[in-house]
This record gives C-alpha cells, structure tokens and sequence, in this order.
C-alpha cells in the first residue's frame, strides 16, 4: 500500500486531519496549541500556495518519507526526541495515510528545495519558497522516499553546528492536501521502528 504520513497532533480528538486554517473552528485550544509552533516564522501563516489558491496552513502537510528515516537522521546528526510539549505533536508517533484518503482533496506535490522562513526562522532567507516548487500530485507516479534528502541531512548539520534545534521536516518533499484527512483506521507507526519491523 502507498502511503504519506502525518503526526498525530498532541490533544488530538476525534477521527479527522484538519488543516490549520480550519482547525480553529474545530477546537480554538488545540488550533492556539498548534499555531504557536511558527513563532518567530509568522510570515508562513499568510503564504498561499501557487495552483491551489489557498494559504499554506489550509493544507494537510504530509511526509513523503517514513518517519524512521527522519528518526535515523536526527539521532545520526546527534540531536534527542524532542518532548511532546515542544512540539505540538505526539512527536514518535504518525499515521501512516493511504493515497485514496488524500486524493479527494486537491493536492500538491511540494519538493522543498530552498531554504526559506518556515524551516529557517531567525535567519536572513526569503520569506516565501519558489512557485516552481509545487506542483500537482500525481498518485501514479508518487512512491515515498526511501530515506531523507541530503538536503535534509545538511540542514541538520548545521543547526548541530549553530547549537540550535532543528525543526521535523526541513528539506523533506511534502504532499500538501487542501483539506480534511479521515484518518479512521490509519494505522499508528512509531518512529523508532523500521518499516521492515512493522506488522
């Protein structure tokens, strides 16, 4: 089964994935939880995203790579599991997304190639990624990423350099879904355990 993943939202309740810009009228304390995590990156929550016409927080964002790779990468480049309340989300923890759950929405392929504001805050980046970036998602070519991108190992290295804490997923192509995720059944996969183990 071809699959994206998610991590389950720390408070999370019920069934369902809602984009941020949704999700204020869901659950006002979970929505300030979850948005409190682009202080110092503000400039993300009014980006709209080229093709969809909609901002960047009214998408579902969902990883192409399996979050054991993202887990490998971190404890190789020396950092720790971040705690949960640093992160808005049960940090270890994902849903591992079938394409079909996705595809009803509009959806984009996001390659995140450039540095820019939303994975370097604080820093002299542009404040918005190339549009040439985003493309539509095509479920016939898509196949998850069997590692992370280099790109992803260097951003790593150089906040162990600056002493500082890397965010999840810079550098990490993205599925953008411009909408709700019925996430019921989803299998929940750890990220300490390889795929290979899961089952």
């Amino acid at each position: 089964m071809t699959s994206v993943w998610h991590g389950v939202p720390q408070g999370m309740v019920g069934e369902t994935l809602y984009p941020l810009g949704q999700l204020g009228d869901v659950d006002s304390a979970l929505y300030d939880l979850q948005r409190s995590k682009y202080a110092g990156r503000e400039e993300v929550l009014h980006y709209r995203v080229p093709l969809l016409g909609c901002g960047f927080l009214d998408t579902v964002h969902c990883s192409s790579v399996h979050p054991h790779w993202i887990y490998q990468a971190r404890r190789a480049a020396g950092f720790d599991v971040p705690p949960r309340s640093d992160t808005g989300w049960g940090i270890g923890l994902a849903f591992e997304i079938p394409l079909e759950r996705i595809v009803v929405n509009p959806t984009l392929w996001y390659s995140w190639l450039t540095p820019w504001v939303n994975g370097y805050p604080h820093t002299d980046v542009p404040t918005a990624p190339p549009s040439e970036e985003f493309e539509a998602f095509d479920p016939q070519r898509y196949s998850p990423l069997p590692d992370v991108p280099d790109r992803h190992r260097m951003y790593l290295a150089q906040m162990k350099e600056q002493q500082r804490r890397p965010l999840m997923f810079v550098h990490i192509p993205h599925v953008l879904v411009a909408g709700p995720i019925d996430i019921r059944g989803c299998q929940i996969v750890r990220w300490e355990d390889s795929p290979r183990s899961e089952g």
